[in-house]
Formats: structure tokens, C-alpha cells, sequence
């Protein structure tokens, strides 16, 4: 086996982290990185150490941000009466760009799946609890994707949130099963939002 110098073995260990990319992919990755010039690879460099330090989680909605709270918590013109819960940051990056939701979000920070251990006490769900105590909502959005994780998700918060008395809708089901919100095109979303329905 072709032994690669160590600081070329050490960087394809860290792109085989990612979601997605197998040791091959991470392979081609960094050797097709080594021939970026000098410049590019400083400015990657840089951008990778910037998220290391400038990165914070919102206090508020848990969302990725480089402010606390994040730039959409501290804007009072949203509707405080709407409530989006998703699951991760780029969830709610994708609703945002449909322009088409004016309240305010909760990321939980991942979806039920028991068996790679994710469990409610894994989820920010307390924290989901003790904002629709302490807010006066008149409707909380579950928008997750439309798989069976996604979905043993919405059913859970749907039992933890009734007692609350608060209308609970979900995306339409315009939405292809086992898409991912995150790809999902704008005018598709934005439509699933529209046409979203009680739960």
C-alpha cells in the first residue's frame, strides 16, 4: 500500500469525516486541493480556522450564527406568534430563502433515530418546551423532511406540544418523500409552506 507523506494522510483522515465522503472521495479531494495555488489554499485554510472562532450557537433559536442572539432573533419586525421548529441550521437556511416564513425558529439540533443514538434527551426539547411556556403562539411549524426519521420526529413533538393547546401544522406534502429540505428548490418549499396543514 502506497504510503502518502503524513501531513497528505492526515488531511485525508479529516475530509473522510465528512457526511458523505468515503476514504477514495477524500483522496481526490485532497490532491485535487494540492493543486490550488498557494493564495486559494491560504484563503481555505483561513475560512476553515475563522468557523473555529467566529461560530456561536444562538442562545435563543440554536441556530448557527456569529452573534448571540442570531441576526433573525434580534429582528422585532418577525411575528413573534409563529414558531418554525426544524432540525439543523441549514433547514432553516433553506426555509429563509423561499422568503415566505416571518416568524421565528427552533432548531432542535437533529432528528429522532434511536439507533444511531439520537433520543429526545439528545434534542434541544426542553428548550422547545420552555419557549412555548414563556411565548403566546398561535402556530408551531414542524418542517422536517419527509422520511421516517422526519416523521417519527413530528409525531413526538406533536404529543409533547398538544397539551399546549397551540395549532401545529406540518409542511405540504408537496415535498417528494425522502427529500431533504435542504436541496429542496425554492418554489417547491415555498409552496409546501403555503400549503402546509394542521396536524
Amino acid at each position: 500500500m502506497i504510503k502518502f507523506p503524513h501531513s497528505i494522510q492526515l488531511l485525508i483522515e479529516q475530509f473522510s469525516k465528512l457526511p458523505g465522503i468515503g476514504p477514495k472521495t477524500a483522496e481526490r479531494l485532497v490532491f485535487s486541493f494540492l493543486k490550488w495555488p498557494k493564495a486559494d489554499k491560504q484563503q481555505f485554510a483561513k475560512a476553515l480556522a475563522d468557523i473555529n472562532g467566529n461560530i456561536t450557537f444562538c442562545s435563543k433559536c440554536f441556530n448557527i450564527s456569529e452573534k448571540d442572539p442570531c441576526l433573525i432573533c434580534s429582528d422585532k419586525t418577525r411575528d413573534s406568534k409563529l414558531l418554525c421548529i426544524t432540525a439543523e441550521s441549514h433547514d432553516l437556511a433553506a426555509i429563509e430563502s423561499t422568503n415566505e416564513f416571518k416568524g421565528y425558529y427552533h432548531v432542535l439540533g437533529g432528528i429522532l433515530d434511536p439507533l444511531h443514538g439520537m433520543t429526545p434527551d439528545k434534542l434541544k426539547t426542553n428548550e422547545l418546551l420552555a419557549k412555548v411556556q414563556e411565548n403566546k403562539l398561535s402556530e408551531i411549524i414542524l418542517a422536517f423532511n419527509p422520511d421516517m426519521e422526519g416523521e417519527a420526529t413530528m409525531i413526538y413533538l406533536n404529543d409533547i406540544l398538544k397539551p399546549f393547546k397551540i395549532k401545529i401544522t406540518r409542511l405540504a406534502r408537496g415535498m417528494p418523500v425522502g427529500a431533504d429540505l435542504e436541496y429542496t428548490d425554492e418554489i417547491t418549499l415555498s409552496n409546501a409552506f403555503k400549503n402546509r396543514r394542521e396536524i
